[in-house]
């Protein structure tokens, strides 16, 4: 076999190079750390990496989104506590208002302060985030969502149904609502207990009857029908009622007692409790023949509804036996319905509690999290600096012997044989 001097002289610089590349190829993984540069160097854990990194990613997005959305929850929190603060206080002025030893005068100076508290209600509705964004207008939220008529009537134009509040990812498999609808917190709240309400259909001249309590019995006798209680004279000029419904065929009947005998022509007694068909309701004062009584399915009613009902009644005073039941019945329901907003406000601001309870959880998993990927991509990607370093001193004198023996081979010549 013949053996050319020039392929003796590629084959050294060959050598020489393949020597340099490797030793380039150390000194760059000693400089990033990592023992992967390209996916050929481990196309295994190439792969690995990309997908752990992938993970990696999104759980800091997911962290991202806690943090983005943790304030506006925190801001709800808040609003709602500030509603609860001014509806005690409107409690309170309910309260003081059907006093028997307020004026007019004095009662409208209640009404005056009812309104304000109201004002301020309306604000709490309508409050901004930071990003300028409405907290309650739902995925609506750069429109304003409570807007007032000229009657002062209070609408809302947000976003309802499904879909109406926008979720945030925390995990690769849950969502969190960041907020929620204004109508759910300030306008469909169920009156009274949620079952059943009681409002005077038809007051009398000289009637002082009032509505003192609304309530169930029964649960398994409640149905949806609508009651009358009718108040007539026996002839003998005591009052008595009676209690009737429509049928399915639109025929009058009588209701029934818990022991099932009709509600015809009882005997009135003021606070005296009144049970019928599950309910139980609780009348006082004096009512005149003609009075009539509606017990129907509870409805909802919004906040604003509410406080204009009562300081409707407040402005009206209690001069007249008529206005001063007018003014009981209305500071009754009234109270019944405010418990009820107090009552929603708590639930929701509890869900609002549960919700930062998650996100403060799942961000310490995605932190835990964090660290496990980070480690796992390591172990795989990260360079062995005992082992790189010892390959490289190796690969060092390599290069060097190989640069020596070139330079040997580069000197032989025939020439200096003869």
């Amino acid at each position: 076999m013949r053996i050319s001097t020039t392929q003796i002289f590629q084959s050294g610089i060959d050598q020489i190079q393949r020597g340099q590349t490797e030793l380039n190829r150390t000194s760059l993984q000693m400089g990033r750390g990592e023992r992967i540069l390209s996916p050929s160097d481990d196309p295994s854990g190439a792969t690995q990496v990309n997908q752990f990194e992938r993970i990696i990613q999104a759980t800091k997005q997911y962290q991202r989104n806690i943090d983005n959305t943790q304030p506006r929850l925190q801001q709800e929190e808040s609003a709602l506590q500030s509603g609860t603060d001014l509806l005690q206080r409107a409690r309170e002025l309910v309260v003081a208002g059907n006093n028997d030893s307020q004026t007019n005068e004095t009662r409208s100076y209640l009404a005056g302060e009812l309104r304000q508290l109201r004002e301020g209600m309306f604000d709490i509705a309508n409050t901004k985030d930071p990003n300028g964004e409405y907290l309650f207008a739902g995925t609506k939220s750069l429109q304003q969502p409570f807007q007032q008529d000229g009657t002062g009537a209070v609408r809302y134009e947000g976003a309802e149904g499904t879909g109406s509040v926008r979720e945030v990812a925390i995990s690769a498999n849950r969502k969190i609502p960041v907020g929620d609808t204004g109508a759910r917190v300030f306008m469909d709240i169920p009156e009274n207990d949620g079952r059943v309400g009681t409002e005077i259909i038809n007051r009398e001249a000289g009637s002082s009857l009032v509505v003192e309590q609304t309530g169930v019995s029964d649960v398994g006798s409640l149905d949806g029908r609508d009651y009358t209680i009718g108040f007539s004279d026996d002839g003998d000029g005591n009052l008595q009622f009676s209690i009737t419904y429509e049928d399915e065929n639109g025929v009058t009947q009588f209701a029934e007692d818990p022991n099932g005998d009709p509600m015809e022509d009882r005997p009135y007694v003021s606070g005296e409790s009144i049970r019928f068909e599950g309910r139980n309701i609780t009348l006082s004062g004096n009512p005149q023949p003609g009075d009539e009584v509606l017990s129907r399915a509870a409805d909802t009613k919004d906040v604003f509804a509410t406080l204009d009902s009562i300081i409707e009644a407040l402005e009206q005073g209690g001069a007249t036996p008529e206005t001063r039941a007018n003014l009981a019945t209305a500071s009754n329901t009234a109270l019944a319905d405010l418990d009820a907003v107090l009552g929603n406000f708590s639930d929701i601001r509890a869900e609002v509690g549960s919700r930062l309870k998650s996100f403060d959880q799942q961000k310490d998993l995605n932190e835990d999290r964090l660290v496990d990927l980070n480690s796992a991509v390591s172990e795989i990607r990260d360079l062995d600096y005992a082992e790189a370093i010892s390959r490289f001193n190796q690969q060092q004198v390599a290069l060097q012997a190989a640069q020596q023996t070139y330079t040997q081979v580069n000197r032989l010549s025939l020439f200096d044989f003869l």
